[in-house]
């Protein structure tokens, strides 16, 4: 192995490393001190993107250190809890094998120092050490030196006040409970953090870019998104179509993109409650991510212009106004984050997204809607005339589409939009290699398949 702190580890103990791992760890203890005990500087260089954590996460080794000192042992015993799974270790700390990547983040970024899991369970998180959670997960997003600035601050906040409710504190197992149910893969995200920290996994951390500014979506934003929804992995860039102020012709424009755009579509709103609301962090935000699959037209207007001669489509077919595909969801940004995914029961009925206006000549309501019952009854309904236009709402009681709950506060039904964004979704181009790949596997799979039918034919003849 040729590394001798490792070899005095090794020669004592079983790990959960690799040769080559601990190669790369001791490489990386090295640099990070001179090979001599970690200092609390250490890490900072080490996390530009997150430089409060970075000393949160050297004093929990430090105290959880035998001796308080985190030499080359204590480090690769303490890296054992964060990058191995529970079935591989050999030297953490038994009081914490059961947690997950989560809720080890979670301690570190608390500076939480309880040493049982009752103790730990019955630790109590206050709305505001909840916030600096969330926000150090979404740093883990940057990359690179964060500006905490009351814009970035937002995408947290929003989060910490779906979880606490207007509540002041909650149990430590409740907190990352709830955290869980919203952000989905905030377990998966950290476990990768930690690999691509101290065993320099090659792969990024990637958002979605933005190919130009935008009014609300940050970095932050896009990284909740991320956090929540499986089709959000997939985007490579965001790709601006429309942005607003609102005006009462802008119907017309969004028409025009849904039909002649072939790409899932991305709608931001923002909304002032009362004109003293002046200032935009005091708005409220809400969307809808419709994802739409050009090889299957929903919405009639999408199937006359791929079929003008009417082969495929009847001119007595049902006029359909409806488009998008189960993928689709919609959203609160702020003040609070939740997302609700369209539902797969019986009594769904696929109302994704809805659009008409006069040039269609279609004898149905005009306007934008997103869910609803089959029935004319949209979850967000915009009319027309978007603009000081009291027709435009929100209905939380008819939507059989999407999952229940507030899009906006419970007192909000009417609508005063301020600002309307919609982008298109560029999605990443698929690994050629891995392609190919799945391709050679399933001819394999083909071949052993029609093998396997020639066995058997043999034998029934016989």
């Amino acid at each position: 192995m040729g590394n001798s702190k490792s070899k005095e580890i090794t020669k004592h103990a079983k790990v959960a490393f690799t040769p080559e791992q601990l190669q790369q760890l001791e490489q990386l203890f090295a640099g990070l001190n001179g090979g001599k005990d970690l200092l609390e500087k250490s890490f900072l260089s080490h996390f530009p993107e997150n430089p409060d954590f970075s000393i949160k996460l050297f004093n929990w080794m430090v105290e959880r250190s035998p001796n308080h000192q985190v030499d080359y042992t204590n480090f690769v015993i303490l890296l054992e809890l964060l990058l191995k799974e529970l079935k591989d270790y050999y030297l953490g700390d038994y009081k914490f094998r059961n947690l997950e990547k989560f809720e080890l983040f979670t301690l570190i970024s608390l500076e939480c120092l309880e040493n049982d899991k009752d103790s730990i369970n019955r630790f109590m998180v206050s709305y505001s050490q909840g916030s600096i959670v969330i926000r150090e997960l979404l740093n883990i997003y940057s990359g690179g030196q964060i500006t905490n600035s009351q814009r970035n601050d937002l995408a947290a906040r929003s989060v910490t006040n779906t979880i606490f409710d207007q509540k002041d504190e909650m149990p430590f197992n409740q907190f990352v409970s709830m955290t869980k149910a919203q952000l989905i893969y905030a377990n998966k995200l950290c476990k990768h953090y930690f690999n691509v920290k101290f065993l320099g996994d090659q792969s990024h951390i990637e958002i979605p870019r933005l190919n130009t500014s935008s009014f609300i979506l940050n970095d932050q934003v896009l990284a909740l998104l991320q956090l929540s929804s499986p089709d959000f992995s997939k985007i490579k860039q965001l790709q601006l179509q429309f942005s607003s102020s609102v005006s009462n012709d802008d119907l017309d424009h969004i028409a025009d993109i849904v039909i002649n755009t072939q790409k899932s579509l991305l709608f931001i709103f923002r909304n002032r409650e009362d004109e003293s609301q002046n200032d935009t962090f005091q708005q409220q935000v809400f969307g809808a991510y419709i994802s739409i699959d050009p090889t299957l037209e929903t919405h009639y207007i999408r199937r006359k212009l791929k079929d003008p001669m009417n082969i495929l489509y009847s001119d007595n077919d049902p006029k359909s106004l409806y488009f998008g595909d189960e993928k689709s969801f919609i959203f609160s940004l702020l003040p609070k984050y939740q997302l609700f995914m369209s539902t797969f029961d019986q009594r769904s009925k696929q109302c994704f997204g809805y659009i008409n206006n006069r040039s269609f000549r279609v004898d149905q309501p005009l306007g934008l809607g997103f869910g609803g019952d089959g029935k004319g009854n949209h979850r967000i309904w915009l009319d027309e005339n978007l603009k000081g236009n009291s027709t435009c709402r929100i209905n939380n009681q008819c939507d059989l589409t999407y999952e229940m709950g507030y899009l906006l506060e419970p007192h909000i039904e009417f609508l005063n939009l301020t600002c309307i964004e919609i982008w298109s979704i560029e999605e990443k181009e698929v690994n050629p290699l891995l392609q190919s790949k799945i391709i050679e596997a399933g001819k394999e799979d083909m071949q052993t398949k029609e093998v396997g039918e020639q066995k058997e034919s043999v034998i029934e003849q016989k």
